[in-house]
C-alpha cells in the first residue's frame, strides 16, 4: 500500500528535475504505468479482504479499491493524453520547459492526493487529503495555457469556495469524534472502521448535525448544487487532461467521503434523514445543471455543468438507497468516469483545431476530423443518457430504485430534468458535429506544420488509441455489466452496509 503512495511522489520529483520535454513526458508515462502495475495486486486483494497498516491509519477494502482503481486508470489515461497536449502547447508557444516540469510534477502529486483519500481510514487524514487535492489542483487549473487571466481567476474562486466549504467538513469530523467519546470514553475514535462498530450507539442528534456539516463540506468539493459555483469556471478553464481528472474522479473522491459518513451516521439516525438530504441535494443539482446546460454557449462549460448533473444523479442514487439504488450510484460513478474524461479529451483537440470553446464557432467536426467527431458523438450520446450507452443503464437502475420505493415525485422530477439534459447536450454538440466545417481559426504556417507533423507521431497514436478504448468501453457497458464489475459493486454495497 505504501508503494502506491510513493510512486506518484517519486515520479513528480523526477519530472520536476528533468529538462528535456520528451524525457519528462515519458518519465511521467512510465510512472503512471508503474503505478498501475503495483496497484493491481492491492486492488484485487482488497476486494476479498480488507487490509490496514500504520495502526489502522491507512486501510483498503472493496470500496476504497474501487475508487482507487478509477483514480489510477484516469491518472494513466491523463498522462498519455498530456504527452501530445503539452508538446503542442510547447510548440505553439503557450508554455515552456519550466511550465511542463511544473505541470507533470503537479499532475502526479494530484494523483497522490486522490489516492491518499481512498486509503485513509482516519477521517481527519481523509480531510487533510481532500484539502491537499484542492491546493494541488488549483495550481493546475491556474495554468490555463490559453487564457491565463481567466484560469487564475477560476483557480482563486476554486480555492476560496472549496476551502470555506471543506471547513464545514472539518467541523463535522470534530462533531463525529465528540459523539464517539460519549460511547468510548475520553478516547474517542476517528478511524472509520472503529466508528462503524459503534455507529448504532452514537447520539442521533449529534450525528445529524455532523452529517449536515459533512454533506455541505464535501458536497462543495463534489460539486453538488447549490454549493457548486466554483465548478463551471474551474473545469472549463483548466487544461483538458486536468479537466478530465477533475470531473472524472476528483468529484467522486469527495463524494466517497460522504458515502463513508452515511454508513456511520445512518445506524443511529435512520435511513430517512441521510436519504432525504441526499435526494434533495441530488435533485437540486440535476435541476440547476439542466437549465444551464440548455442555455450554454461554451462547450467546456456545458461539460462542467454536466458534471454537476451526474454528481446529482449519484447523490440521488445513494439517497434513494436500497441495494438497487446504491448499485446504480456506484455503477454511475464508473460510467461517468469513462464518459466525461473522453469528452474533455475530445474538447481539448477541438479547441486546438478551431481555436475557440464557443459552440457557434465550431462546425462540421465529423466531416473535418472523422475519428475525433465519431468519438465525440459517442461521448455526447453517453452523457445525454441515450440508450444503449453506459450512462443510460446506471440512470435506469437508479430510476428503478425510485419506482420500487414508490418515490413518484422524485422519479417524475428526475425524468423531467434528464429529458432537458438530453436535449441540451445533443443540441449543443449536434451543432458542433454536423454541417460544413467553418469558423476555423487562422493558423500560422508554423502551427500548420506542427499539426501536420503530429499526424503520425507516437503521442497522437497513444492518445487516439486510449480514446478509442474508452469509447468502446462506453458502448460495451451499455449492454452488459461484466461479472467482475458486478461482483465488485455488490461487495462495495456490503462494505458500506447502508440500507
Amino acid at each position: 500500500m505504501i508503494e502506491i503512495l510513493l510512486i506518484p511522489v517519486i515520479t513528480a520529483a523526477v519530472c520536476y528535475m528533468l529538462k528535456n520535454y520528451r524525457l519528462i513526458s515519458y518519465v511521467s508515462l512510465t510512472g503512471a504505468v508503474t503505478l498501475t502495475g503495483f496497484s493491481m495486486p492491492v486492488i484485487f486483494s482488497s476486494m476479498s479482504s480488507p487490509h490496514e497498516i500504520m495502526g489502522g491509519m491507512l486501510y483498503t477494502d472493496a470500496l476504497s479499491g474501487y475508487i482507487m482503481a478509477l483514480v489510477i486508470f484516469l491518472g494513466l489515461v491523463s498522462a498519455i493524453y498530456s504527452i501530445g497536449y503539452l508538446e503542442h502547447e510547447l510548440k505553439v508557444g503557450l508554455t515552456d520547459i519550466a511550465g511542463m516540469r511544473r505541470y507533470y510534477a503537479l499532475l502526479h502529486l494530484f494523483i497522490f492526493t486522490m489516492l491518499l483519500v481512498t486509503v485513509a481510514n482516519n477521517l481527519a487524514l481523509m480531510w487533510i487529503a481532500v484539502e491537499a487535492t484542492t491546493i494541488v489542483s488549483a495550481v493546475l487549473i491556474g495554468f490555463g495555457f490559453r487564457k491565463r487571466a481567466l484560469a487564475i481567476e477560476a483557480a482563486w474562486k476554486y480555492i476560496i469556495l472549496c476551502t470555506v466549504g471543506i471547513t464545514f467538513a472539518l467541523l463535522g469530523t470534530f462533531i463525529t469524534y465528540y459523539a464517539s467519546t460519549a460511547v468510548m470514553g475520553t478516547e474517542g475514535a476517528l478511524n472509520w472502521t472503529e466508528l462503524k462498530e459503534i455507529a448504532a450507539k452514537l447520539n442521533p442528534s449529534t450525528m445529524k448535525l455532523a452529517f449536515i456539516f459533512v454533506l455541505v463540506g464535501y458536497g462543495t468539493k463534489a460539486g453538488l448544487a447549490p454549493v457548486h459555483n466554483w465548478l463551471p469556471d474551474a473545469h472549463s478553464q483548466a487544461p483538458s487532461p486536468i479537466s478530465a481528472l477533475l470531473s472524472g474522479i476528483l468529484l467522486n473522491t469527495a463524494f466517497y467521503g460522504i458515502m463513508r459518513f452515511v454508513s456511520i451516521v445512518e445506524p443511529s439516525t435512520g435511513e430517512f434523514f441521510t436519504g432525504n438530504l441526499l435526494i434533495i441535494f441530488g435533485l437540486i443539482s440535476i435541476g440547476i445543471s439542466s437549465v444551464f446546460i440548455l442555455v450554454q454557449d461554451n462547450y467546456k462549460r456545458l461539460l462542467a455543468y454536466s458534471s454537476i448533473e451526474h454528481m446529482g444523479i449519484i447523490s440521488l442514487g445513494v439517497g434513494i438507497g436500497g441495494p438497487v439504488g446504491i448499485y446504480g450510484a456506484l455503477l454511475h460513478i464508473l460510467n461517468h468516469a469513462l464518459s466525461k474524461p473522453l469528452m474533455f479529451f475530445a474538447s481539448g483537440k477541438i479547441q486546438a483545431h478551431y481555436g475557440s470553446t464557443r459552440i457557434e464557432n465550431v462546425n462540421g467536426v465529423l466531416s473535418s476530423m472523422p475519428l475525433l467527431g465519431t468519438l465525440t458523438f459517442i461521448g455526447a450520446l453517453s452523457l445525454a443518457g441515450t440508450p444503449p450507452f453506459n450512462i443510460f443503464l446506471s440512470e435506469f437502475t437508479i430510476l428503478k430504485a425510485g419506482v420500487d420505493k414508490g418515490l413518484w415525485l422524485v422519479v417524475g422530477l428526475f425524468l423531467l430534468f434528464v429529458i432537458i439534459v438530453f436535449y441540451g447536450i445533443l443540441s449543443g454538440f449536434g451543432k458542433m458535429l454536423f454541417g460544413t466545417a467553418t469558423g476555423l481559426k487562422s493558423e500560422s504556417a508554423e502551427e500548420q506544420s506542427v499539426k501536420g507533423a503530429e499526424t503520425f507521431k507516437l503521442p497522437n497514436v497513444l492518445t487516439n488509441t486510449t480514446m478509442i478504448v474508452m469509447a468502446l468501453s462506453i458502448i460495451a457497458l451499455g449492454f452488459k455489466v461484466p461479472d467482475f464489475i458486478d461482483s465488485t459493486i455488490k461487495t462495495c454495497i456490503n462494505v458500506l452496509g447502508i440500507r
